[in-house]
């Protein structure tokens, strides 16, 4: 028995590998999903991976796992596996593992896929449909879809069907899409002009969208943390430091200075809260879903709406890093596509 790295050369100078196999009499050849381009920067991981797999194989039929001449794998249809591991599946995520089933069924085309023919190209053809903006799929969704159809792969794996991923180096990144109502100006302004049953409330929700602060800070918010115009506080979730001017509409919200260590906003429950809150929202004739953490997400996205850009809005916020405001980036320009497709349709006439 003997398994050798041999090398197919493609016509654009770059090499293809695959495994040249002698086992019980009869020679074949096994392809490898990789190619080492010319001038290639990770020939030397991607040998490495080469041989890898070739050592794997070897393996394979030491132990006798599979018949050499890959019955076993072609009995297996890739399809009617994955509506098995749905049947006898029980965790909460099912949903999602039935609708990737369909999107694949949709992108693939045929009724059949044995474990043979499952390989990198199949994998990356399912990844880039998923990617396509034409077929539907949008926000975190081709994320998640992609998600759960390696995770019927790697039970394939632990199954003992297959040894190495054909979806190994694929990925479909996240796109994170803010899920929260947020309240644009004109929305904001008709709340400033609608009455509240509690005044209080009234003022620390639009302060909350002046300044990005959540529940949890304006609970702890006393005077200290204001000084010339400035807030200055800990954000309660994250730890970071939250520093920013306050705008001269904040400004006339807070009213008159207390003592220092007196809370500028003694704030009910949250429950409660969200009482006065519901009824103030539908009084102004606004229909969207309006939670007191939706005057966090209108801070951010007013930022990114008036020009501030990506960094600052983070900073403003309070996030460690650039990847959590990102969801906001996505939701104003999901804002400016709407407000395009909504302009009227004139017709131009020589």
């Amino acid at each position: 028995m003997s398994v050798n790295i041999r090398f197919r050369k493609l016509k654009n100078g770059s090499k293809r590998p695959y495994l040249d196999i002698y086992h019980q009499g009869k020679r074949s050849k096994e392809k490898i999903d990789l190619i080492i381009f010319h001038g290639d920067k990770l020939r030397k991981e991607k040998i490495k991976m080469i041989e890898k797999i070739k050592s794997l194989r070897e393996l394979e039929l030491l132990n006798n796992q599979y018949d050499f001449d890959g019955k076993k794998k072609n009995r297996i249809d890739f399809i009617k596996y994955w509506e098995q591991f749905l049947k006898d599946y029980k965790g909460k995520d099912i949903r999602l593992i039935r609708y990737s089933l369909a999107k694949f069924k949709d992108m693939y085309g045929k009724q059949r896929l044995s474990l043979e023919q499952l390989n990198y190209e199949i994998c990356e053809q399912f990844a880039n449909y998923l990617k396509d903006p034409t077929n539907g799929i949008n926000g975190e969704t081709k994320y998640n879809y992609f998600q759960k159809f390696k995770r019927v792969i790697n039970q394939l794996i632990r199954e003992g069907y297959i040894v190495r991923n054909p979806a190994h180096g694929i990925s479909v990144k996240r796109t994170r899409i803010l899920k929260k109502n947020i309240l644009v100006e004109s929305e904001i302004q008709q709340l400033v002009l609608t009455d509240c049953d509690n005044n209080l409330v009234k003022r620390s929700f639009l302060f909350a969208c002046y300044t990005g602060l959540g529940y949890a800070e304006f609970k702890k918010l006393k005077w200290k943390h204001i000084q010339n115009e400035r807030i200055m506080i800990t954000r309660a979730k994250t730890g970071e430091q939250i520093i920013n001017d306050l705008h001269p509409f904040c400004l006339s919200l807070i009213g008159d200075r207390g003592s220092s260590d007196e809370l500028v906003f003694n704030l009910p429950s949250e429950v409660t809260i969200a009482k006065y809150l519901k009824r103030w929202v539908k009084k102004a004739g606004i229909t969207k879903n309006i939670s007191f953490y939706c005057g966090r997400h209108t801070f951010a996205c007013l930022l990114l709406i008036n020009g501030a850009n990506l960094k600052t809005v983070a900073d403003c916020m309070g996030h460690k890093s650039t990847v959590m405001t990102l969801k906001y980036l996505n939701y104003v320009d999901q804002l400016k596509t709407e407000a395009i497709s909504s302009l009227p349709n004139i017709i131009y006439k020589e």
